[in-house]
């Protein structure tokens, strides 16, 4: 009872609620969108990608790569509603001319960053590439801190985003020897098992994201045992979450984070993605340890603020079509 409890305080809204969080969302969806359409256009995509780097694994890492750029321009191309609607929000965001040639060409490197993010794990999954190769395109600086504070015994939050090869980054840190915990959402459209088989032989444990007193429960064990948890805050939540200011826009954000960090007194590192050419370049923020006094709001908000500045610094970087942030309207 106490976890089941300890889990909704962690997932679900303490604000508004969640059927208002769900009819925000459900106001900026687009009718002629149907729901199975969209599950079955993205289960179509995945299936030929995995085809694509199959073949195209056998010439290397930077076919991949260069698939992946392509790809992502393809994507960028195809999405004429989709990203219409980011240009207009983007414009808004930044207070720029809605015709400001910095949008595009913004929007687009941010769909070839992620493609070719998705191209090099769907090649690791399949054998196409292996962990090396897949560890080896990625630099991180910063990490003598957190390696450290494991070393020592202590757990560690880590604070990600969906911005670049992310899977890539826990695969190196793993193969350096750092015990990281990951929680995952498995998508529809990849075989059930996707992020344990990816990881596998590696000390990066898999934790499912459903349900959620059990991937509450399973974190909280984690970082007890001195392990690295890796957790997406901009993991904007369907139903519930912690309202906060989020790149313009008042957003259900998972308070998990801050939940964990006080209770274990561990610190919170912030994951950064500074370049992705010529190699994926990740930088571990120093440890945060969040104020005594400070309510779990204020603590969310913070960690927001942080991820949010990141974002407007190389917003080319951030996966701008992801598919929430963009549902949720300008106050």
């Amino acid at each position: 009872m106490f976890v089941e409890q300890r889990a909704s305080t962690v997932t679900i809204a303490l604000i508004d609620g969640e059927n208002n969080t769900k009819s925000l969302m459900d106001k900026t969806r687009k009718p002629w969108q149907p729901l199975w359409l969209r599950r079955f256009l993205r289960r179509t995509a995945a299936m030929l990608a995995r085809g694509l780097v199959r073949i195209r694994g056998r010439a290397g890492l930077a076919a991949i790569q260069r698939d992946g750029d392509r790809l992502g321009r393809l994507h960028y191309h195809l999405s004429v509603f989709q990203r219409r609607r980011l240009a207009s929000q983007v414009a808004q965001l930044f207070d720029l001319k809605p015709d400001d040639p910095e949008i595009p060409a913004m929007l687009k490197q941010s769909w070839c960053t992620n493609d070719r993010a998705v191209l090099e794990v769907l090649a690791k999954a399949c054998g196409a590439l292996s962990a090396d190769q897949l560890a080896d395109s990625v630099r991180v600086t910063g990490i003598e801190p957190l390696a450290e504070n494991l070393e020592s015994g202590r757990g560690a939050i880590l604070l990600g985003m969906h911005s670049g090869n992310v899977l890539a980054l826990l695969l190196k840190l793993a193969l350096r020897g750092l015990p990281i915990s990951m929680v995952a959402n498995q998508p529809r459209r990849v075989p059930d098992g996707f992020f344990e088989d990816f990881f596998s032989g590696s000390d990066v444990e898999v934790i499912r994201a459903r349900p959620e007193s059990r991937a509450y429960y399973a974190l909280n064990k984690a970082v007890q045992r001195g392990r690295a948890a890796y957790i997406a805050i901009d993991q904007i939540h369907k139903r519930g979450g912690i309202p906060v200011r989020f790149l313009g826009k008042q957003v259900p954000m998972p308070g998990g984070a801050s939940v964990l960090a006080r209770k274990h007194g561990v610190p919170i590192y912030p994951v950064l993605l500074e370049a992705a050419e010529p190699e994926w370049q990740f930088r571990i923020g120093e440890g945060i340890h969040l104020p005594d006094g400070q309510d779990q709001h204020q603590d969310v908000a913070d960690l927001a603020a942080i991820i949010d500045a990141h974002i407007r610094q190389r917003p080319q970087l951030w996966s701008w079509h992801h598919r929430r942030w963009m549902r949720f309207p300008f106050e």
